[in-house]
């Protein structure tokens, strides 16, 4: 039943007469628009609703450019670490080098102060190896027979006496050091002039026996070959006194030395060999 005012016979608008009314619509709002810029307004504030929303769906590809920029840089920072590693390493090699050669410098200009005692010539030899078995206190030189050398020669290098040529071969020689149990040297004390015997005693020691227990000597005190047994020339480094301890039951001096000469250290070293003397009449 219709209410009051209401059409019995009223028709509802179509689908189609719909859509022409807003295509009508439609292009009435863009000729205004393009005409007149009614729209910008509107346009602007649909802007400013929308910008939290723009700004969210950016999120994503921001996080993903800033994730792609922080790897980059990450591998080209460790490219740059690993190269500056490698130079670093190149420049140490360099470094150690250079120190090696300002080393071995200094130890071949000391041995060529020595070269110039008078009545001696010096011979310059290479250490080839060392024994195998350390507790023999050897060492194989470079230079042997054919190079002038022969058994007791005295051998030594810029800081002091190695030892003595044991044995001679064409090629080369061996050394038994200062330390050797089987070596005897004469010296004596430089600070007092008090002359001894110098033993090795293995394990790259030495120590000075037969020393009274009344003998001035003291840790510190530095012993030079005496030259007495024509063996070694006078006034060679030898050793120098670690350690002074008396004994109740024993009348001598237990006197440990330290041996001067680098005898695991030195590459280079000088053979010693007395030149004839020429006596005139």
């Amino acid at each position: 039943m219709a209410t009051p005012g209401q059409l019995m016979f009223a028709r509802r608008l179509g689908p189609t007469a719909r859509l022409l009314i807003w295509l009508l619509v439609g292009v009435s709002c863009v000729v205004v628009d393009a005409r007149y810029r009614a729209l910008d307004d509107l346009r602007s504030g649909f802007s400013l609703l929308l910008q939290p929303a723009r700004e969210i769906l950016r999120v994503p590809s921001d996080i993903a450019a800033e994730l792609g920029g922080f790897f980059a840089r990450h591998r080209l920072l460790q490219k740059e670490r690993d190269a500056l590693l490698a130079e670093r390493a190149r420049l140490l090699v360099s470094v150690n080098a250079a120190k090696e050669l300002v080393r071995e410098n200094a130890e071949l200009r000391t041995l060529l102060q020595l070269q110039t005692r008078p009545g001696q010539q010096a011979v310059q030899a290479a250490l080839l190896y060392q024994g195998h078995d350390w507790f023999a206190q050897r060492i194989t030189l470079d230079l042997g027979g054919g190079g002038g050398l022969r058994s007791g020669l005295p051998v030594v290098d810029a800081t002091g006496l190695v030892g003595q040529v044991s044995r001679v071969y064409p090629g080369s020689s061996e050394v038994a050091l200062v330390s050797s149990p089987d070596q005897l040297t004469p010296v004596f004390v430089e600070r007092t002039g008090q002359r001894g015997l110098a033993a090795g005693s293995g394990h790259g020691q030495m120590e000075l026996r037969y020393m009274p227990a009344q003998t001035d000597i003291r840790a510190g005190d530095r012993l030079l070959t005496s030259g007495i047994d024509r063996v070694y020339p006078a006034g060679i480094p030898v050793a120098r006194v670690s350690r002074v301890s008396r004994s109740q039951s024993s009348p001598y001096l237990r006197v440990e030395c330290l041996p001067l000469a680098g005898l695991d250290r030195s590459r280079v070293v000088l053979v010693l060999i007395a030149e004839p003397q020429v006596t005139t009449r």
